[in-house]
C-alpha cells in the first residue's frame, strides 16, 4: 500500500479532489528521465476510484498545465516552467498562460505597517513611515508558486480600495492612478528553508528565486517596491532590454545572485 491510495471516503471533498491533490504531489516529484505520467487505469486501480472520477482530477490539473493530455499517446508530465518577464507593463496572467497554466492571487494581509528596512530605504523613507503593507499568495490551481510582499508609500496607496488590491495586476492598480515609468529588479537562487518550504511546499533544501523589486514615477519617486520568493521548480525568468542606435535605453537593472548555502 502507498500513500496514493490513502482516500477518506468519509470526507466532505470529493473524491476526484482527493485523487488531484495526491497527483498533484506525485507530479511535484515526478523523475526527470520519463514525463509519461501514469495512465487512467492505473490511477483507478490506485485509488479504487471510477474511471470518471481520475478524468475529472486529469482534466482539472491539464487545465492548471501540470499535466499535458494527448489523444491516442497518454498523459505526460509538463515541465515547461511559468516564464515572466520584468517590465513596468508586466501582465503576469498572459504570461501564465502561455506556460499553460492558470493564475490566480490570494491576498492575506493588506494593512498600515511601519515599514520595516530595507524597504525603507528602497522606498527613501524613514523606518518608522507608514506604509501599506500587502502579503499574497500566486497559485495555480491549489499550488503555491510565489509569496509575495510589498510596501506602498501611504501617500500613493490613499484613496485606492483594498478590494482592489485582489487583483492580479498591482502595476495597473497603480497605474490608474500615477505613471510607472522605470522599475528595478535583482534576482538571486536559494535554498527554501524551513520558511519557504513551508509557505511553498517544499523540502527545505529545494531551491527558490528570490526576486526584489521596486518601481519608480516620474522624478525617480518610489511607488512600491517589495520581494517575491518563487518555486524555482516551476518558474524562471527573462528580461528584454530595449536597444537604441546611440546606446542602450536601460528599462529594467537586473543583478543576478548565486546560490546561497
Amino acid at each position: 500500500m502507498t500513500r496514493l491510495h490513502l482516500l477518506d471516503r468519509d470526507s466532505p471533498l470529493p473524491l476526484y479532489a482527493q485523487v488531484k491533490r495526491r497527483l498533484q504531489q506525485e507530479i511535484l516529484a515526478w523523475p526527470s528521465v520519463n514525463d509519461r505520467f501514469h495512465t487512467d487505469q492505473e490511477v483507478c486501480e490506485l485509488f479504487g476510484v471510477s474511471r470518471a472520477t481520475v478524468r475529472q482530477a486529469f482534466a482539472e490539473l491539464e487545465a492548471e498545465g501540470l499535466l499535458r493530455r494527448r489523444q491516442g499517446f497518454g498523459t505526460f508530465v509538463n515541465r515547461q516552467k511559468i516564464e515572466e518577464t520584468f517590465s513596468t507593463s508586466a501582465n503576469f496572467a498572459h504570461q501564465w498562460a502561455q506556460s499553460g497554466r492558470s493564475l490566480r492571487v490570494e491576498l492575506v494581509r493588506c494593512e498600515s505597517v511601519a515599514c520595516p528596512e530595507p524597504f525603507a530605504g528602497s522606498l527613501n523613507l524613514e523606518r518608522t513611515a507608514q506604509v501599506l503593507y500587502l502579503e499574497r499568495y500566486r497559485l495555480s490551481g491549489d499550488s503555491r508558486i510565489a509569496w509575495d510582499r510589498r510596501y506602498i508609500p501611504a501617500a500613493v496607496s490613499a484613496g485606492i480600495a483594498r478590494s482592489e488590491f485582489k487583483k492580479v495586476s498591482l502595476l495597473d492598480v497603480l497605474g490608474r492612478k500615477i505613471k510607472i515609468e522605470r522599475g528595478e529588479t535583482q534576482i538571486e537562487a536559494a535554498l527554501a528553508g524551513e520558511e519557504y518550504a513551508e509557505r511553498l511546499g517544499l523540502m527545505p533544501y529545494e531551491p527558490v528565486l528570490i526576486r526584489y523589486m521596486t518601481y519608480f514615477s516620474a522624478g525617480q519617486t518610489p511607488v512600491m517596491t517589495g520581494v517575491s520568493i518563487y518555486r524555482a521548480d516551476q518558474v524562471r525568468y527573462k528580461v528584454g532590454i530595449p536597444m537604441q542606435v546611440s546606446g542602450v535605453d536601460v528599462d529594467a537593472e537586473i543583478r543576478v545572485g548565486g546560490l546561497a548555502a
